[in-house]
């Protein structure tokens, strides 16, 4: 294994938590390296006052007995740093955490150099989706055993190492420079790993920088799948039922794109539809302005005299793999800040504009971008949206939820304190909000924002602060319109009609927000009353839109076949005989909150490890990209536990999924931030408004499903509520219209599947 010619220590803490000096560390593993060779392991656990908690006993495998009369931190404090050594470089897997942990126990080693393994892999294999150490080490095959334990997280730590010091050893001529100026200019460790790069350069670009992240654009010939739609010119709103058919959305594109009239088309997730879809070149992809790379900004990062770690890794990629988009890029962990605090264009943007000219003939767009065209008349889209321009939104059921993100105006911290970096005066500014957003929310993850709240001396004077940055025009776009946003949301005459809040969320990000009290009736004004509109809803429920849609009696034209899939509804199953009897293949389990994936992960885990079952769990297997990567990578059985608002944003291949199994209803939180001030509105919230939201939603899940359901893939409901509550019968039958009886099931030895 070739490695860094320099003297490293790799090193990993297995803890109680994420919060230093709140949660401790409880084994510590380090692997001292000189010359490539490696000089000495170390390995110890270490006791507490404090019980172990149970999610971490199960992943990590440590158990309170087996830290009985180990040394405590303070007993092998000198140890560990004797063992960290003096004149290393340190290394880790996310060795950010770490550092912080071990400071939580008196070890400081913030001014020390360090190397990041996941951000360094993201630089040099960017055809992975995910940067977990368990998935590269899966993928890469590398030595990570025991997993989740802090020696075994070492081992392979080093063995990626070396793979990713393989990868800087192929680099050509140009990127390796790029690689020192850069680096040279970044944090010590990088500074280190600058000075000792290869001096013999690659004679040609290696095949892995050429396949890189960038999604296929698609062929330039349609399918010719048409369908007939309702007239395009048709004034007004018109309703159309979707479909299950996973090609549903590009069987809407034929027959718009034959009809030669101007149309756009819109959906929910932009780069999701189009990695599905076949389109011509005459088609074009309106990206909204925050995934699109503003060039002048990354002109301004690269000529910077000095990178933060994170900017460094993200301008590296900037040189080397000259993207267009968010998607061109790997971007990992808190490059995301920088992305969106530094980079990002915004509607203003020459870059974000010239995708308007000429004004495309038909165009695909998301919810969101269409949303703020519409509501802002200065916006550059709109002399590409004329009022001849048809519209045909897709997922029309998702519109109170997109729309109300459209019209959100919001301050994120984290992007903020990314743009304030070598600003005195912003950071100065950002520290008087995070006091005041400190004694407003008094502890309260979510605090509704009052006018008591904001007619105060203290609130006048954070404005009074406030104004200069929102005409700065040294500030890049996107924070300052962040800026411009908080100065709304502080201005007590502009929340009329408006729901305010502060929110912290699990990790400590804060963020000021503010949406629109109802959505009907912006809608109205903004689309319905301006240009003829087709939405695409789900089955059944022309009458139950009335949130986005506060007309009544409109009924739904049925271009599409009937589309339905093997489904049952089995109420005497529980969650419990699923998880002690895996079904085979792999099963997607639909749970109702993260506290029960939780108590489900502690208690099955040893019996589901002892079988060869692989349990993959929201929260405790990583975000949503490591569980996709991690369930495609898993051989069966295979059980993945998340909830269904996860599930929709899943993004899988076809032919991959054998069952989904829906154990809870996917009913909305009803103290959800939103939802419970929107549900005041209605006489009876359950059934005109929260009942409603359920039936759409168990749709695009049995959709979502489709698009990556195996040939014989099931749907099972197991939730005893479809037999207990009054209300079980309306879902009952709701659900019956998409279920067909599978009449190959008895010839594969599999039980019929019936719907009682």
């Amino acid at each position: 294994m070739k490695l860094p010619p320099l003297p490293l220590v790799v090193l990993d803490t297995e803890t109680t938590g994420f919060v230093p000096r709140v949660n401790r560390v409880i084994e510590f593993a380090s692997v001292q390296v000189q010359g490539g060779k490696i000089l000495e392991e170390y390995e110890t656990l270490i006791s507490i006052p404090e019980d172990v908690p149970p999610t971490v006993r199960m992943l990590t495998h440590i158990t309170p007995q087996m830290l009985t009369d180990k040394p405590s931190f303070d007993q092998v404090r000198e140890m560990i740093r004797s063992k960290i050594g003096e004149n290393t470089v340190i290394v880790g897997q996310n060795v950010g955490f770490d550092i912080r942990m071990l400071k939580g126990e008196g070890i400081d080693l913030t001014e020390r150099p360090w190397i990041d393994t996941s951000m360094l892999a993201s630089m040099v294999f960017p055809e992975l989706p995910s940067y977990s150490l368990g998935y590269v080490s899966t993928v890469l095959k590398l030595n990570h055993d025991p997993v989740h334990r802090a020696l075994g997280d070492v081992h392979a730590t080093l063995e990626l190492l070396g793979k990713c010091w393989e990868r800087l050893c192929e680099l050509p001529p140009d990127e390796l420079r790029t690689l020192f100026e850069i680096f040279s200019l970044s944090s010590s460790g990088y500074r280190r790993l600058a000075e000792v790069l290869p001096t013999t350069p690659a004679a040609k670009r290696p095949k892995w920088m050429l396949s890189g992240t960038r999604p296929s654009r698609g062929k330039k010939q349609t399918s010719g799948e048409r369908v007939s739609l309702p007239d395009l010119s048709r004034p007004g709103v018109t309703l159309i039922e979707d479909s299950l058919a996973p090609r549903t959305l590009q069987r809407i594109v034929d027959t718009v794109l034959a009809a030669k009239e101007p149309a756009w088309i819109v959906v929910k997730n932009l780069e999701t539809s189009v990695r599905g879809l076949t389109l011509p070149e005459e088609v074009s992809v309106l990206m909204p302005a925050p995934l699109l790379l503003n060039p002048e900004a990354a002109e301004t990062l690269l000529l910077q005299q000095s990178f933060t770690a994170d900017e460094a890794t993200l301008a590296v990629k900037l040189r080397w793999y000259r993207p267009r988009a968010h998607r061109d890029l790997p971007v990992h962990g808190e490059e995301r800040a920088v992305w969106y605090g530094k980079l990002a264009c915004t509607e203003t943007s020459p870059a974000y504009q010239r995708q308007f000219d000429p004004s495309p003939r038909l165009a695909l767009i998301d919810h969101q971008q269409l949303l703020s065209i519409l509501e802002n008349p200065d916006h550059p889209g709109r002399g590409a949206l004329s009022p001849a321009t048809h519209l045909l939104v897709t997922d029309a059921s998702m519109l109170e939820d997109t729309a109300t993100k459209a019209f959100k105006w919001q301050a994120v911290l984290d992007h903020l304190r990314a743009a304030a970096e070598g600003r005195t005066d912003l950071t100065g500014f950002l520290d008087l909000l995070q006091l005041w957003i400190e004694r407003v929310r008094a502890f309260q993850d979510v605090r509704y924002l009052t006018g008591q709240d904001l007619d105060t001396k203290e609130t006048r004077l954070l404005r009074e602060r406030l104004a200069p940055f929102i005409t700065d025009e040294t500030l890049p776009e996107l924070p300052r319109m962040d800026l411009i946003d908080l100065d709304r949301i502080l201005t007590p005459e502009s929340l009329s009609h408006r729901i305010a809040w502060i929110e912290q969320r699990q990790g400590g990000s804060q963020s000021i927000q503010s949406v629109p009290e109802r959505i009907g009736p912006l809608l109205s004004s903004l689309l319905y009353e301006e240009h003829p509109t087709i939405l695409c809803v789900p089955p059944g429920s022309s009458g139950t839109l009335r949130e986005i849609l506060p007309a009544t009696g409109l009924t739904a034209d049925q271009p599409f076949p009937p589309s339905t899939l093997p489904l049952s509804i089995r109420t005497d199953i529980a969650l419990d005989d699923l998880l002690r009897n895996p079904p085979p293949g792999k099963s997607v389990i639909l749970v109702g909150s993260r506290r029960i994936i939780e108590e489900k992960y502690v208690e099955y885990t040893p019996t589901l490890e002892a079988k060869g079952v692989e349990l993959i769990c929201q929260n405790l297997s990583g975000g949503l990209e490591r569980m996709t990567a991690e369930f495609l990578a898993a051989p069966a059985p295979t059980l993945w536990l998340l909830t269904p608002w996860s599930y929709e944003e899943v993004d899988l291949p076809a032919e991959i999924v054998d069952r989904l199994i829906i154990a809870s209803l996917p009913f909305d939180h009803p103290s959800h931030t939103v939802l419970s001030r929107r549900a005041v509105h209605y006489p009876n919230a359950f059934e005109d408004y929260f009942l409603p939201r359920l039936e759409h939603r168990l749709f695009r899940l049995l959709r979502t499903f489709c698009r990556h359901r195996t040939f014989h893939g099931e749907v099972l409901v197991t939730d005893d509520r479809l037999k207990t509550k009054s209300y079980g019968r309306r879902v009952m039958a709701y659900l019956q219209q998409f279920a067909h009886e599978d009449k190959d099931a008895s010839k594969m030895g599999k039980p019929q599947m019936e719907l009682f």
